[in-house]
């Protein structure tokens, strides 16, 4: 009987210390079992973010499906095949070195386009619109204006004796956004730009971004009343080459502005701004 009362006095002994030590050490007697949390996202939510998922899945594959993606696809896995990828520099938020891009430019250019300033990306490999979301390649390309041939951002160099066409900046400092650069700073590269037209004399002058050609309105306005055009495509301005020759009717530089081909601009997609480029192409063929 004794033996018995012992035994049963250790079980429980047994049992307290189990217990005592499932407090201190990982157990599976210690892990509450959590209760599945329910979803509060409603049967509506769920449906409208199924759409705009198909949505988008149509938009991509749209996109991917025109000849420009193609090709540049194809070149993409051709580089990185071949090893010729190169590494971006990394750029920190207090390095104080101007970065900027290169103007391309020569003498009597079909058009001469004027971005407002480099991006990111742009600083980071030295070319113009060098995003990979950028419109500008793509709609310069299935415009016409470089004569169906694929061209991409690693191409700019090659424009002006392939298709004389030339890219510059109104501001030449690299900023994250334009939105970083202040209205006194692009006014104050309107200056230095007409000097380029008026030496160089492109047949056209286009604007990519409205912000950058509201700053070229106000800097050759007179002092009087300033005046916004809403209106892209062809302005009735004129930059005549030499102040003396407004009666010859060739020696003058025609202004176009097309929407800004970055993709952060939602108010103009990308079939919107292609229609831009396929009205300049009409103007430089004539």
């Amino acid at each position: 009987m004794l033996n018995k009362l012992h035994s049963v006095e250790l079980i429980l002994f047994k049992r307290t210390f189990k217990e005592f030590l499932s407090q201190y050490l990982y157990s599976p007697l210690n892990v509450a079992t959590a209760a599945p949390k329910q979803s509060t996202i409603t049967p509506s939510i769920v449906e409208s973010r199924k759409k705009s998922t198909r949505k988008t899945a149509v938009k991509l594959k749209a996109c991917s499906d025109t000849p420009y993606y193609k090709a540049k696809n194809n070149f993409r896995i051709k580089e990185i095949q071949s090893g010729d990828s190169q590494s971006s520099l990394v750029i920190s938020d207090t390095e104080h070195k101007v970065l900027s891009v290169p103007d391309i430019i020569d003498f009597n250019l079909k058009v001469l386009f004027v971005g407002i300033n480099p991006g990111k990306r742009s600083a980071e490999t030295g070319h113009h619109f060098a995003h990979h979301s950028n419109h500008f390649y793509p709609c310069l390309v299935e415009s016409g204006a470089t004569n169906n041939e694929i061209v991409t951002y690693k191409d700019d160099k090659t424009l002006i004796k392939r298709f004389k066409i030339g890219i510059i900046n109104v501001v030449n400092r690299y900023t994250r956004s334009s939105a970083d650069l202040s209205t006194t700073e692009l006014r104050d590269g309107i200056p230095s730009l007409l000097q380029k037209v008026k030496f160089y004399k492109p047949k056209i002058l286009c604007f990519i971004g409205k912000c950058a050609f509201d700053a070229f309105e106000y800097a050759i306005q007179s002092n009087g009343i300033k005046k916004k055009s809403k209106n892209f495509g062809l302005q009735s301005y004129q930059i005549f080459w030499n102040d003396d020759d407004y009666e010859r009717k060739d020696d003058y530089t025609k202004v176009f502005v097309i929407p800004s081909t970055s993709a952060r601009v939602k108010h103009y997609q990308k079939s919107d701004k292609l229609k831009y480029f396929k009205g300049l192409k009409e103007l430089m063929d004539q």
